[in-house]
């Protein structure tokens, strides 16, 4: 087995650690924590806990099936790997279905260093036309397909949709989203609140909208003009925003 030296440095120290190969593709790598998961009667996904990577398609051509994966990054990796043979990247994430749900808990809040070493990720295909709802402090969230609802709700949340909701409502005191509606049915409600946003909506089929933006200090540029009673109708609340519209 071939091996080989690292140097860590810090206080004065210089310290010599052999290093087998085995252990350095451990630097990074994923463990399957729950799954895959049926989700052929499922149509709502919910998400809580801590903080996490999430990726949900609506793809009907695709299997409907939901995996829960720790991903663990960094050099804490080797450590972890060859001193605490019993360790998990997340013990107390889940997935499971009830009904028609898909429940997911990420675990509780993340402890000393596991935020930059540990991240829970949730890959899911789901039937067009289901519901998505994640409430976490922190998330980075990738949606793509149709949906009937989506609602994200995270203070420091990262967001890209690319699809179609009838209502989408996304909120956190940091936000930044890129939204991308590939299609149109004129019913549709867009809500974007956060005390610090950045923010794109773009329609890629032309439409008529309606928006209303309520900031303290915004940079609000459209390309598209406002037609009161128009749908989709958008509202745009915050402290400190940036917004493009297209």
């Amino acid at each position: 087995m071939k091996s080989r030296t690292v140097l860590l440095t810090g206080c004065g120290i210089l310290l010599a650690v052999i290093v087998t190969d085995a252990a350095v593709g451990l630097i990074s790598r994923s463990e399957a924590i729950a799954g895959p998961l049926d989700l052929t009667q499922v149509s709502s996904v919910d998400v809580t806990g801590k903080a996490s990577h999430i990726i949900i398609t609506a793809d009907p051509d695709a299997p409907q099936t939901a995996l829960l994966q720790g991903r663990r990054d960094g050099w804490s990796a080797v450590w972890r790997s060859g001193w605490f043979f019993s360790d998990t990247c997340t013990p107390d994430a889940s997935m499971r279905t009830d009904g028609n749900r898909l429940i997911v808990d990420m675990g509780r809040s993340p402890r000393l260093f596991d935020w930059s070493d540990c991240q829970p990720t949730l890959t899911a295909n789901i039937k067009p036309d289901s519901a998505i709802s994640v409430d976490q402090a922190a998330s980075r969230t990738e949606l793509e397909g149709d949906f009937s609802t989506v609602n994200v709700a995270s203070d420091a949340g990262d967001v890209v949709f690319d699809g179609h909701a009838t209502g989408l409502s996304l909120s956190g005191a940091a936000l930044r989203a890129r939204i991308i509606y590939r299609h149109v049915a004129n019913d549709e409600t867009i809500q974007l609140f956060g005390k610090m946003m950045d923010a794109s909506l773009r329609f890629v089929q032309p439409t008529e909208i309606s928006y209303l933006v309520e900031a303290v200090a915004s940079l609000v540029d459209s390309d598209l003009p406002n037609t009161p009673g128009a749908k989709p109708a958008v509202t745009v609340r915050g402290d400190m925003l940036r917004l493009h519209i297209e």
